[in-house]
């Protein structure tokens, strides 16, 4: 059987001459030498011990960073088991908010900036949408997760949301159900333009706060007529916003997400060989559905890897609503002892119906 290669054996190998060539430095130069000492001598060792036949051997110490593919197995299992106890009896809408592929240089020069709208304009567009007494009229919770990643390793910003199947009334002591509107309580076109004209009205606040910068190719479009013109042809675009109906499986859904909570862009197993200074590995096209491999030079592998990295003290996953850290365990108490949540949850198994932004209707697991 072959051995796993994993991205910090690449990065020992390939990381310095990467970053003399391109001169990298603060945070990325910091992760590539992070990464290829992890699990090397480079962190110090310990020694393991069977609790059985006392059977003792030398392991070498994590870096534990959240980019690292290898580390935090354990916290992701935490994570995971406490998301799990918090489940509600009910079923749980899977959203995912994408934005327009205009917005990635902007993505990609300005992250805490722009990953901050975008989580600001999800949460926003679905709590006023809910609290909205001609939809559902009440107080919903969110669960979102960032991913900033297609498979091919690409800039693929986009926000998966989890989301219970109804909210807790305005008193707080009687559960709403979500209603059948095509699957969702507001109907997705609806939903997709709210989130739009979100997204582009914070967008606007942040170009008039002077929170953004716009280097190299971005100069173009920063001077105010060009910055209208770009903003304008975005409210004309139909922003993608897939909707998957409850499966009464919300486990599999957070098992799916927690994969990405600790980790970014591939996972070593996806890797299967460096060679004559090119990485292959395996990616799925959506389009087509079909699995497919892709060969990469190193230093093109390295730089799309490191497109992903976040900035320090960004959080990746967030939690609105009824679920925010202040009341949360107070509010899932107060919905899980409600008997309207132990009666109406939605039934098990099945496929789930998705909508999006264009039009479109399909049926499984959608996917951006």
């Amino acid at each position: 059987m072959q051995k796993e290669i994993t991205i910090g054996e690449i990065f020992g190998e390939y990381g310095e001459a990467y970053i003399t060539r391109n001169r990298v430095k603060g945070q990325e130069k910091g992760l590539i030498r992070l990464l290829s000492a992890c699990r090397t001598n480079a962190l110090g060792n310990h020694f393991e011990q069977c609790n059985n036949c006392a059977y003792t051997t030398k392991a070498y110490d994590s870096c534990r960073n959240r980019h690292c593919p290898v580390c935090q197995q354990k916290d992701k299992l935490q994570w995971l088991d406490k998301r799990m106890t918090e489940l509600l009896p009910v079923g749980y809408y899977h959203l995912v908010f994408t934005v327009p592929h205009e917005l990635n240089p902007l993505c990609l020069q300005n992250k805490k900036a722009m990953y901050g709208i975008l989580f600001k304009a999800a949460s926003q567009t679905l709590l006023g949408l809910a609290r909205d007494t001609k939809h559902l009229g009440a107080d919903i919770g969110l669960m979102t997760v960032l991913h900033t990643w297609g498979q091919n390793m690409m800039e693929h910003p986009h926000l998966h949301c989890i989301m219970p199947a109804g909210g807790l009334g305005f008193d707080k002591k009687h559960w709403v159900h979500a209603g059948n509107k095509n699957g969702f309580f507001v109907h997705y076109k609806a939903l997709s333009r709210k989130f739009r004209g979100k997204f582009l009205d914070l967008l606007k606040q942040a170009i008039d706060g002077n929170q953004l910068v716009f280097k190299g190719k971005l100069a173009q479009i920063a001077g105010k007529k060009a910055l209208g013109i770009f903003v304008g042809k975005l409210y004309k675009k139909e922003w993608v916003m897939n909707i998957q109906a409850p499966l009464g499986h919300p486990e599999k859904i957070l098992e799916y997400l927690s994969r990405y909570v600790f980790r970014i862009a591939i996972t070593n197993r996806r890797i299967i060989e460096v060679k004559d200074g090119k990485v292959l590995f395996s990616w799925k096209d959506y389009r087509t559905g079909r699995s497919r491999k892709m060969r990469l030079d190193i230093d093109e592998f390295i730089r799309r890897f490191l497109l992903h990295v976040l900035p320090k003290g960004f959080f990746k996953v967030r939690s609105y609503g009824i679920f925010a850290n202040r009341y949360r365990r107070q509010n899932i108490e107060t919905a899980k002892k409600n008997p309207a949540t132990r009666t109406r949850g939605c039934q098990r198994g099945g496929y789930g119906r998705w909508h999006n932004g264009v039009g479109k209707t399909r049926y499984g697991v959608g996917r951006n």
